[in-house]
């Protein structure tokens, strides 16, 4: 059986328009998977991103508890407050002095991602944090137990929030 050179044109024109269909679609799949990989990276950063900051923030927190609670010992016992917790309270408030700087990380990093209003509410808490070491420090005649329990309060409450707005965004995205 001979080809005419209708059916060879046929042929010619049959197997071109499937090359097309299938570079289309390959370029079509491609496109798709790649976008989907740079949302899926993007979203990984953005977690890792939020976890660090958890992170940060929280090591300060341990410290300025740590704090707290030397100089909450301090003021309750007074006189026998042993030189071994006296030495643990000054390398604690070193700690707490270099930890400001994981706030300040931390709050960088809120603002790169968009979150002004949680960079704000971190600025609060580090300014309780900062009134903390400014205002209740061994040997402050004028604070008193129950005053170390309110700052420890307001510190666990801007904590709650600030932690609270963090979590909302984690599981919305």
């Amino acid at each position: 059986m001979a080809l005419t050179s209708l059916e060879v044109l046929d042929t010619a024109i049959k197997i071109g328009f499937g090359s097309i269909i299938t570079l289309l679609g390959t370029y079509i799949v491609t496109k798709i998977n790649h976008n989907h990989e740079y949302k899926k990276d993007k979203n990984n950063r953005f977690f890792n991103s939020l976890e660090e900051i958890s992170k940060l923030i929280e090591e300060c927190t341990h410290i300025s508890l740590k704090y707290w609670a030397l100089v909450n010992e301090s003021i309750s016992k007074k006189s026998s407050f042993k030189p071994h917790r006296e030495e643990e309270l000054s390398k604690v408030e070193i700690e707490l002095f270099h930890s400001f700087k994981n706030l300040t990380v931390a709050e960088s990093k809120l603002m790169l991602l968009g979150l002004k209003e949680e960079a704000s509410l971190l600025r609060e808490y580090g300014m309780t944090l900062s009134k903390l070491r400014g205002k209740f420090f061994k040997g402050n005649e004028d604070i008193t137990v129950e005053n170390m329990r309110d700052i420890r309060e307001e510190i666990l409450k801007k904590r709650e929030t600030l932690f609270y707005n963090l979590s909302k965004i984690y599981n919305e995205n």
